[in-house]
């Protein structure tokens, strides 16, 4: 049986507990997209309904200068009529305070969609061996928050 699109961010949220391993940021954002890949949400049989993207960088949305880094699961919802209607995302994401090294780290994004080649196992391997993993080694996240947003 497969899930119901809404119901995404709790599911994520219940792959935390206590013994995952929020001290090694990108072999935890890691673990848990190879967790959630493993459910199965109710999207359209399209190659880009379910899709996962890993990024990186400085954010001002914040009240002070943070760096984030991430992973989200991006889900497809239809309307009664199977139309697209949006994107569910669902954020897995570690706040940093900016210092000049994550500053120096720039930004970064990568995809990750089903057919277009590359296994997903193999996208995380690439995940696990990004140059930001020498960056954020060593540093304390702010905050690490799970949360979703229609887009």
């Amino acid at each position: 049986m497969r899930n119901k699109v809404c119901d995404a961010v709790a599911v994520a949220r219940g792959l935390l507990d206590a013994t995952s391993r929020l001290d090694f940021p990108v072999a935890a954002l890691v673990d848990l997209a190879r967790r959630f890949a493993a459910i199965e949400f109710d999207t359209p049989d399209a190659p880009d309904a379910d899709g996962y993207l890993f990024q990186h960088g400085e954010a001002s949305w914040f009240s002070e200068p943070a760096f984030v880094l991430g992973l989200v699961r991006q889900l497809e919802v239809e309307d009664s009529s199977g139309e697209h209607e949006a994107y569910v995302q669902v954020q897995f994401e570690f706040r940093y305070p900016l210092d000049d090294d994550l500053a120096g780290a720039g930004r970064h994004a990568d995809w990750w969609f089903p057919g277009e080649g590359k296994e997903f196992e193999v996208w995380l391997t690439e995940v696990a061996q990004s140059p930001i993993v020498r960056h954020v080694a060593g540093k304390t996240p702010r905050d690490f928050q799970i949360w979703q947003e229609l887009v």
